[in-house]
């Protein structure tokens, strides 16, 4: 690992109060493992952990598919379970499964098709987690909390109205020496501020956080996120990419800077105890890099990918329709929903011929926005048209990713990467096009439209006719 440190933009005095248990902790260290799953090629979803103890992969197991929400989380005593919520198509509940330290899967029912999962919470505050859902009734945010949905046998459950249509939902810890997380709504405020109301689901109490900044409820709105402290309050995350960068910003929830950190790509952010000291850190993922920052002090650790698409407990995905809030959804995770719009029709579709190069990320040589994002690269004698766009689109149409035309020539018949030209928007790499696509389509396969035709379904996070990745 190399460890760099910039400069300190705001720090907090930190107390030793306990903040609960350490989030996918597989090794019982104390630490939390790096954690992610890998999209089979039957859309299987294969769970696989690095031990903080020995840096040895270890096979969590295989449960999902593509298109699940990510529930991983403290469901049982004695550690972290993986887990999934799944639209069952018959019934139209959405099921939430993990699997115990034998094995076993166990499942449970809560919620309905366009319910808005919120995974990872602790709401009573006994170190197991909670799940909750988010409907919209009558232009109001309806949530259903399932208490210990699989630490009980027969789980306590309250229903309450909190929040309006368009309303951005999250959770955290809202009070200094407690365990308990809070439920939450971010939505546009006074003073060009963002506006952050909190309720204890316990207590009934409410409190508002008005000084959070504009960018949390304007535009793109990145979903906040909990950064948890050894004090009891939480830190509140956005990871937010544009221009082949990540900013990923830490506040405080009176709306104080607490550190900014801009990194390279477009990529994955996850959260964990991931280095020894009080607080957590953020694991920020793009192509074969990933930086660890603690934002307490601002130090960066770089580190290399582990590959696949990295999870946390922080969970917060709709199933069907989204609920609460047409904007992007976020697990910290940057770039969002694919674009909105009338799907993108073909011609015709085709295998990807033997002349088409796909890469997941550009090739290490690269000192610009190519080193980390997808390419489409055209051997000599491939057969034309070579337009000055190619769009990456999911199964059902819509555009994940754009690419650029590069060059044409200089030993190769035409070149094309995200972030470039028409992609400038879009630099993203193979993880991230395949986690845009699963969020529109329920699968991590998409096309290549190269004029009229469409070259696929193939992985978006697995390279083609690639020697080289």
């Amino acid at each position: 690992m190399k460890k760099l440190s910039i400069g300190l933009l705001g720090c907090l005095m930190l107390g030793s109060n306990a903040y609960g248990a350490v989030p996918n902790d597989f090794d019982g260290d104390g630490i939390s493992d790096r954690t992610w799953v890998q999209i089979e090629s039957d859309k299987s979803l294969t769970w696989i952990a690095q031990l903080s103890t020995s840096q040895a992969q270890r096979a969590l197991g295989s449960l999902g598919k593509s298109g699940d929400a990510i529930t991983v989380g403290q469901w049982l005593a004695g550690g972290t379970q993986i887990g999934i919520a799944s639209l069952n198509a018959t019934t139209n509940q959405i099921e939430w499964s993990i699997r115990d330290s034998a094995g076993n899967v166990r499942t449970k029912v809560l919620g309905k098709k366009g319910d808005l999962v919120v995974s990872g919470g602790d709401f009573n505050g006994n170190g197991l987690a909670d799940a909750a859902v988010v409907r919209l009734e009558n232009k109001k945010a309806q949530w259903t909390v399932a208490f210990d949905l699989f630490g009980s046998d027969a789980p306590v459950e309250k229903t309450f109205q909190f929040g309006d249509a368009g309303d951005r939902v999250f959770y955290a810890r809202a009070e200094s020496g407690s365990a308990v997380d809070w439920i939450g709504i971010t939505r546009t405020g006074s003073n060009s501020k963002t506006l952050a109301r909190m309720l204890d689901v316990n207590s009934g109490a409410i409190k508002q956080f008005p000084r959070l900044p504009k960018f949390a409820s304007q535009g793109n709105r990145p979903r906040p996120f909990p950064v948890r402290q050894s004090t009891g309050t939480d830190l509140i995350g956005f990871s937010m990419g544009s221009g082949g960068k990540t900013s990923v910003k830490v506040f405080s929830l009176e709306g104080g800077a607490v550190s900014s950190s801009v990194l390279s790509g477009t990529g994955t952010s996850v959260v964990g105890e991931f280095l020894q000291g009080p607080g957590y850190e953020i694991a920020y993922e793009s192509g074969e890099y990933a930086t660890i920052i603690n934002p307490r002090h601002i130090d960066l650790t770089e580190t290399v990918a582990l590959g696949g698409i990295p999870v946390d407990e922080v969970n917060i995905n709709s199933l069907g329709v989204e609920a609460v809030a047409p904007a992007p959804t976020s697990t910290p995770s940057s770039g969002g929903a694919p674009t909105a719009g009338t799907p993108v029709q073909c011609s015709s579709f085709a295998r990807m011929p033997s002349t088409h190069i796909y890469k997941t990320f550009g090739s290490r040589h690269f000192s610009d926005v190519r080193a980390t994002t997808i390419g489409l690269i055209l051997k000599p004698g491939a057969s034309g048209p070579f337009p000055s766009c190619v769009q990456a689109i999911d199964t059902n149409g819509n555009v994940v990713a754009k690419l650029g035309l590069y060059a044409v020539g200089s030993g190769w018949a035409a070149r094309y990467y995200a972030g470039i030209g028409c992609g400038k928007n879009t630099p993203y790499g193979g993880s991230q096009v395949a986690s845009r696509a699963l969020q529109s389509s329920s699968s991590s396969k998409i096309y290549m439209k190269v004029g009229s035709v469409c070259y696929g379904p193939f992985e978006a996070n697995k390279c083609i006719n690639s020697t080289s990745c």
